[in-house]
């Protein structure tokens, strides 16, 4: 607003006279008329060239506040940087004050742990040096009494020995009288006992056959209850096959050894031993060995 107020001060300054000198004019020549209508536009244009120089002037004082202005701000943006700055190193300098006294504390902790921790080693070592000398002389009497010890025990072992040897001696002779009189009697038990086999094993091996005999005709009937003859099987076929057990009659293997002519028959046959399984075995271990792997004629349709 200030700066407006001048241009207008001096504007309206120019307007009075230029005014004041067209009515001097005015009053100068009253007798030509014509000639002053002229004067309007040399005053205008006067007026014009005033206020272009006013804006002008006004313009570089404008110019010259805002570059004062600008020098100040400057300044003060200088001083605030330089301000700033001093802090920042202030700052840094207390930061790295602080941490150096945090580094040599904690170094003098470390210190401190460390001569703890090395008057902790050495009393350790000392401790370790009074149980290791402890340890070494009850040692060194515990040896010394085991020896004593062992060596009492060795005599006594020595004639331990001894009245064994003599006792051993005696003994042999009683047994060596014992057993000449218990191989005559062995020789005639010997003799009753084996007839007695003789006779046992003869009955066993009845039993044993009676047994397997009967067995092979359970084996057998259990096989044909679980055979489906196929539809285009005719009769009076027969296979052999021969057959592995676990214990206990699961059937394991089977295998057609002699075939019937007819791939239908032979693989329903094998079907119908492994359906059966387990077969009907002999409890008797004896017995059973004949039917861990034996052969068998199977022929459904014989009677």
């Amino acid at each position: 607003m200030r700066k407006y107020f001048l241009s207008f001060l001096l504007a309206f300054t120019l307007h009075l006279s230029i005014i004041a000198l067209f009515i001097f004019n005015a009053t100068d020549k009253p007798s030509h008329p014509k000639k002053q209508k002229l004067a309007p536009e040399t005053i205008i244009t006067a007026t014009i060239l005033d206020e272009t120089l006013v804006v002008a002037k006004a313009n570089e004082l404008k110019q010259q506040q805002e570059s004062k202005k600008r020098l100040q701000q400057k300044k003060k943006d200088d001083y605030a940087r330089q301000l700033k700055q001093q802090k920042q190193q202030l700052k840094k300098i207390k930061e790295q004050h602080i941490q150096a006294e945090k580094s040599a504390k904690k170094q003098a902790e470390q210190r401190k742990i460390a001569a703890l921790q090395e008057q902790k080693k050495h009393a350790e070592a000392v401790r370790k040096r009074q149980a290791e000398e402890k340890k070494r002389v009850l040692e060194n009497k515990r040896k010394a009494e085991a020896e004593r010890v062992a060596e009492e025990n060795r005599k006594v072992e020595r004639a331990k020995k001894e009245a064994a040897r003599k006792e051993v001696v005696k003994q042999q002779k009683i047994a060596a009288d014992k057993r000449q009189k218990e191989m005559q009697e062995s020789l005639q038990l010997a003799a009753a006992e084996e007839a007695e086999q003789d006779r046992q094993r003869v009955a066993n091996a009845r039993i044993t056959s009676k047994a397997a005999s009967n067995a092979a005709v359970l084996i057998k009937r259990k096989i044909t209850q679980n055979w489906n003859r196929p539809g285009s099987v005719p009769k009076n076929l027969k296979c052999k096959i021969k057959i592995e057990l676990l214990p206990g009659g699961d059937v394991m293997k089977v295998v057609i050894i002699k075939s019937s002519g007819n791939s239908l028959f032979d693989e329903s046959t094998e079907r119908a031993v492994r359906k059966a399984s387990p077969l009907p075995v002999p409890k008797d271990p004896m017995v059973f060995k004949k039917f861990r792997s034996f052969n068998l004629v199977f022929d459904p349709d014989k009677k």
